[in-house]
């Protein structure tokens, strides 16, 4: 059922927002996360997720090596097609409906709609990359269309190894590789934000093997600069000459202060000099963005982390962290960000200037409480696939419903026209009191994990309408307003 926007009658800076009822506010919260894989998803395996409606029927659905069409929340089917391995979702050709790259094999796999699905890979450039273990769809040139950042791992039995690249996409019709990085590192995953704020992709790479990691400021026409060192040493510690060996990262607004915040998720061995986790704040100033590292152990060590994925699980307003582990001796494990209990009433109106952070950030292990512990999986993606408002987990090959709460919250679906279809790479941020609660739409986080197009805010207490402000990859803005407890739909004007 569809309701009209209950502020027609208002004008709005550059706006088409159509509301979609979803649902009234979520129940009182249960003791955990129900697993219902045997019921609704049966048969899908452990491998990365990239969720995606790729029907566009307003059902999310998951790839996971396999397709799995999501039957109205009520269950999820198999869809026979050209696939196989991990990939992620990105509409390559702009003709609204999403592709796949299956990044470990290099295939391209159009969605051709009601027709199905067709190999095109041979519109792809050659990659000199045998070993993949991450890619991530984004416009890094600003024309539209998405491009492909691609990662290169390597065969260790043969000491082989190879540069990361990225593939311009020629307006749907090709790829073709335009740039690599100048020196080797063993990649993992790579995750993409414009975290400098000035309009265009940046890129950060999850290194293995005690090397450091890169952050890719992009400086236009597929020029891009290391700058992990200079914007705040988010290459890793680098003590002892070792760094860490990071899985998977992913960004975040951790504090609600309207920027993307960075969390590097190391897995490590028991040498201290080996890098542990690592959260970085992004600080603005009139020096530019800034990284500051949280002081002391942001999550107690485990060996073995691999995969983190950030979601509002609990709709308070404030990102949590779900984080897999590989070894099984060591357990995946739910954060709650309690951050927000050491200053609830938000940032001052005005900010100082050096953006200073309000209280300490918090992290408690919510795991038992939940019931989402396991081990040894490198998935994690978070979507809402019943669309009640709050949040489920796809992990270690269990579908885990969240039984959600009373608070409140706000789904956002963004249309580009003029940037890519599904604005990969736009940024949303929702005012609810002095918070700027802050999303933006990933091409990939983790190591080779997509959560959800959908953007999700977790919103409390509030009732009243809230003021939503879009970045789309372009750089241009446009302002909203819209009721909570339901999914706003948004198109580039």
């Amino acid at each position: 059922m569809r309701f009209s926007n209950a502020y027609a009658d208002r004008p709005l800076v550059g706006l088409l927002v159509a509301l979609v009822a979803i649902g009234s506010a979520a129940p009182t919260m249960a003791a955990s996360f129900e697993d219902v894989t045997d019921t609704v998803a049966k048969g899908m395996g452990d491998r990365e997720a990239a969720w995606g409606d790729f029907d566009n029927d307003g059902w999310v659905d998951v790839y996971n090596g396999d397709l799995w069409r999501n039957e109205g929340g009520k269950k999820f089917t198999r869809v026979d097609g050209p696939f196989g391995r991990a990939g992620i979702w990105g509409d390559y050709d702009l003709d609204g409906d999403l592709d796949l790259y299956l990044y470990n094999s290099g295939k391209l796999i159009q969605n051709n709609g009601s027709d199905g699905f067709k190999d095109v890979s041979d519109i792809l450039a050659k990659r000199p990359i045998e070993v993949c273990r991450g890619a991530v769809w984004g416009d890094f040139n600003g024309d539209g269309f998405l491009d492909l950042y691609i990662t290169g791992y390597e065969v260790w039995d043969e000491r082989e190894e190879w540069h990361d690249v990225v593939f311009k996409n020629n307006k749907g019709e090709s790829f073709t590789q335009v740039w690599q990085t100048p020196e080797i590192q063993r990649a993992r995953g790579v995750t993409c934000a414009d975290y400098d704020e000035d309009g265009d992709l940046d890129i950060y790479v999850s290194n293995y093997r005690l090397q450091p990691n890169w952050l890719w400021r992009n400086d236009g026409d597929f020029k891009f600069t290391n700058v992990a060192v200079e914007a705040g040493e988010v290459d890793g510690d680098g003590d002892l000459g070792a760094y860490g060996h990071t899985i998977g990262s992913a960004w975040c607004d951790f504090d609600n202060d309207g920027h993307l915040d960075l969390f590097v998720g190391n897995f490590s061995h028991p040498p201290a000099y080996q890098d542990r986790c690592k959260i970085y704040r992004n600080v603005k100033s009139a020096d530019g963005f800034k990284f500051q590292e949280q002081a002391g152990e942001i999550i107690p060590w485990q060996e073995s982390y691999a995969s983190p994925a950030f979601g509002d699980y609990d709709n308070d307003g404030f990102v949590d962290l779900y984080h897999t582990t590989v070894y099984g001796g060591d357990d995946s494990l739910l954060f709650r960000n309690t951050s927000a209990e050491l200053s609830p009433e938000g940032p001052p109106d005005d900010l100082p200037a050096d953006n200073s952070p309000v209280g300490k950030w918090t992290l408690t292990d919510v795991t038992d409480a939940t019931k989402t512990r396991h081990s040894g999986s490198y998935q994690a993606a978070w979507a809402d696939f019943d669309n009640d408002g709050d949040l489920d987990l796809l992990t270690g090959g269990r579908l885990l419903r969240n039984p959600g709460n009373a608070n409140h919250w706000l789904k956002v679906r963004l249309k580009g026209d003029g940037v890519n279809a599904f604005a990969i790479g736009a940024q949303v941020r929702v005012h609810v009191g002095n918070w700027r609660i802050t999303r933006q739409v990933e091409g990939a986080t983790g190591e080779g994990n997509q959560n959800d197009l959908t953007l999700h805010f977790g919103l409390g207490k509030r009732t009243d309408p809230v003021d939503i402000e879009i970045r789309w990859p372009d750089g241009t803005r446009q302002s909203a307003k819209s009721d909570v407890d339901r999914t706003a739909e948004i198109t580039k004007e």
